[in-house]
């Protein structure tokens, strides 16, 4: 079996302790947190923030795939292949944990805040579609993790700095009452868990061309 490169990605405990950690958070934010939060938000109309707005907005995953995809694309070209293996792994990860998230949505049916606001209705009907039941998980909060787990993989010395940045952006999903704290504690843990899970599969099926930290060619 080929063996890894020098300076490739590497994959610790420490990494799947903390996509996971966030996990444990969901039961006891639904039960205990998030109509309570929810009030709170809408009590303050945080949604009207411009800045909350703008903020948010970085957790789209749209933008993220189609800017990844045009890396690619370029650095292929130019034959820069560690940045193209790059750009390869930022796409996978967010559209990988995307897709995931998506089913999740719609398998757990669960109520966004609006309408808790508007018939009081919180809770889950199983297997529902449309937008008003997609609330869990958040699907910005799952780009977001996605990135801030791909980032700190690819800027080790700044990893924690990445999941915390990650962990202030899904916080705007809820100050914005567009999702409930348990959806994006879910939609964390899946994107960092979905960049993790990219570089395992990566590592055991092509270990000689995992993506290197460091050198952009």
């Amino acid at each position: 079996m080929a063996e890894l490169a020098p300076g490739s990605v590497r994959i610790g405990r420490l990494h799947w302790l903390v996509a996971a950690a966030p996990l444990l958070l969901v039961i006891p934010a639904h039960v205990f947190v998030d109509e309570r939060v929810a009030h709170w938000a809408r009590g303050r109309a945080l949604e009207k923030s411009a800045a909350i707005q703008a903020a948010t907005e970085v957790g789209e995953s749209t933008w993220w795939l189609i800017g990844a995809a045009v890396l690619f694309a370029a650095f292929a070209f130019a034959k820069r292949h560690n940045a193209a293996r790059w750009a390869f792994a930022f796409f996978v990860a967010i559209a990988g944990s995307g897709l995931v998230g998506n089913l999740l949505k719609l398998i757990f049916g669960k109520a966004r805040p609006e309408k808790l606001f508007e018939a009081g209705c919180f809770g889950f009907t199983p297997f529902s579609y449309g937008y008003d039941v997609n609330s869990f998980p958040s699907g910005h909060a799952t780009t977001f993790g996605a990135l801030a787990m791909m980032f700190a993989l690819l800027f080790p010395r700044a990893g924690w700095l990445c999941i915390a940045l990650g962990a202030c952006g899904v916080s705007t999903r809820v100050l914005i009452q567009a999702h409930y704290v348990s959806d994006v504690c879910a939609g964390f843990a899946l994107g960092m868990l979905g960049a993790l899970a990219v570089f395992t599969v990566w590592r055991r099926r092509w270990p000689s061309s995992v993506p290197v930290r460091g050198r952009w060619v």
